[in-house]
């Protein structure tokens, strides 16, 4: 599950940003700062931190006409919990996954398409790229605090295979502009274990950390 979903976003994610280095043709890089969630959230849900990943990749954009070559680094950050099931014993079945990539627009133009794009169109994108969760329903939204601020949560219904077995999963995911950056994270669990991963998971949103550039 955890390789189909980082693939994912990766693709989808991939932003495009510009300067006067678009103009002049040059190939202009952007750095996004890194989104992490902090030691105490962490030992409070009982979440570890598995992966952290910092990733460039070259693009061209169409800016004014011109075709331009950006440079852009995103972060990624992923932290799992290990969830008893039963037949399968104890698995990594907790995952929580931020990404941060670099945001902005030229001449009012949004070259971003995650900074736009809603919960629901992020995890239809999520949906029809990704083959290890399939089935997935939209159910509610919420709010949560996030880097100071109340954020909206969309939660989606799937399912998805675990050591064999057919599992019904919850995704929880929300986007949203912080200092320079698109920040987005995912959570995904069990859906029989809402009631106890559920609060993990906003404790985890509510121990986000991200400085912006």
């Amino acid at each position: 599950m955890r390789k189909g979903i980082l693939t994912l976003l990766v693709g989808v994610l991939v932003v495009s940003s510009g300067c006067t280095g678009l103009i002049t043709g040059e190939t202009v890089a952007f750095d996004s700062a890194p989104a992490t969630v902090s030691d105490s959230a962490l030992d409070e849900t009982g979440y570890e931190q598995s992966m952290a990943d910092e990733q460039t990749i070259e693009r061209t954009v169409t800016v004014a006409g011109q075709e331009r070559t950006i440079r852009v680094t995103n972060h990624v950050r992923q932290y799992q919990r290990g969830i008893d099931l039963g037949p399968v014993g104890e698995v990594n079945a907790g995952r929580f996954i931020v990404f941060s990539t670099p945001s902005a627009s030229v001449a009012g133009q949004t070259l971003n398409p995650a900074a736009s794009w809603s919960n629901e169109r992020l995890v239809e994108e999520v949906a029809s790229r990704n083959d290890q969760i399939n089935d997935v329903q939209f159910e509610r939204n919420r709010t949560v605090e996030a880097l100071g601020e109340s954020r909206e949560v969309a939660v989606f219904s799937g399912t998805t295979t675990i050591e064999g077995q057919s599992v019904d999963v919850l995704i929880h995911l929300t986007s949203f502009e912080h200092e320079g950056d698109v920040v987005v994270a995912v959570a995904v669990y069990p859906e029989r274990l809402d009631d106890s991963e559920g609060p993990r998971v906003d404790t985890l949103l509510g121990g986000l950390s991200h400085s912006g550039n």
